[in-house]
């Protein structure tokens, strides 16, 4: 039976919780299907809607050696919580995993409140956090169980529902990025991040044009990514994100300082609140004019 996305990631979060007695998960009373059975367990801690508080409990459990995973909606763990983000785990460079949910449009009609579309960047600002920004079941499997083992400050941004595709894709963590469609001869390419690398891959198949997922958001092997770049004479970049708020300026900034030149196209949410609501996040994607028709108009 396929599962979803958060159950593939946090089955394994709960399996290593188990083996490992030193770990302790946290929560701003956010419900996760695969963790209902540990919730009893005294290294479980419900903090309630106060993340200030949720962070600074995971910084002192961090100080102490233990090791912290926090989860909730991505918007309240970070623009809440940011300064004791950024002093209380940041700047002493705490082993502290913060797992956000509901990335993107995940839940397109709460309002921008939950519109996950400027926490990526927000978090990169952040010297010491790296970022993984989550894009199918295969690359959840892979991070989950490598989570424990990476040192310092990590933050994942986790989706929804069944995205059961690049099952064939081998994702190096090191590298950072991976082609999911790699067509030769192909001189157009689109960069994109988590859930929107399904929808480039979709109609990249159809058209022809390669697609790079970028899921490391920090630490990716820049040169071999900007060598890759070289061999393109059109780039798309593709973002569930605003264009200040996602993978955008990354780029720009990456490309900028090797003076790397490039006919480059956008596509990502408008840099403003979204006072927008729609039952599915499909048609959110209509409305903002970044869903797949948009992006066919433009490969």
């Amino acid at each position: 039976m396929k599962k979803d996305i958060r159950d593939i990631f946090f089955d394994n979060i709960k399996n290593t919780f188990l083996r490992k007695k030193n770990i302790f998960i946290l929560t701003n009373d956010a419900d996760i299907y695969s963790l209902q059975k540990i919730k009893k367990n005294k290294r479980f801690i419900d903090a309630g809607v106060a993340e200030q508080n949720l962070i600074n409990i995971a910084a002192g459990l961090a100080s102490q050696k233990k090791l912290p995973l926090i989860y909730g909606f991505c918007t309240f763990l970070t623009f809440r919580c940011y300064e004791q983000l950024k002093f209380n785990i940041g700047s002493h460079n705490l082993n502290c995993k913060i797992i956000g949910i509901g990335p993107g449009y995940s839940f397109s009609n709460d309002g921008p409140t939950h519109h996950g579309i400027q926490d990526l960047y927000l978090m990169y600002l952040i010297p010491e956090f790296e970022i993984y920004n989550i894009s199918d079941n295969n690359l959840a499997n892979l991070i989950s169980k490598k989570l424990f083992t990476m040192n310092g400050p990590v933050y994942v941004r986790l989706d929804k529902g069944i995205l059961d595709y690049n099952n064939d894709i081998q994702y190096d963590i090191k590298k950072g990025y991976a082609l999911t469609i790699n067509v030769k001869g192909n001189k157009k390419l689109i960069i994109t991040t988590g859930i929107f690398n399904k929808i480039a891959n979709e109609l990249a198949l159809k058209n022809k044009i390669d697609v790079l997922n970028l899921f490391r958001i920090k630490n990716f092997n820049k040169k071999s990514f900007l060598n890759l770049c070289k061999k393109y004479d059109k780039i798309i970049i593709y973002d569930e994100n605003t264009m200040h708020g996602g993978i955008t300026p990354i780029i720009q900034n990456l490309f900028l300082h090797h003076n790397l030149k490039k006919d480059i196209t956008y596509l990502c949410s408008p840099d403003r609140q979204v006072f927008k609501y729609a039952q599915t996040r499909e048609k959110m994607l209509e409305i903002l004019k970044i869903s797949k028709k948009f992006l066919s108009k433009i490969i």
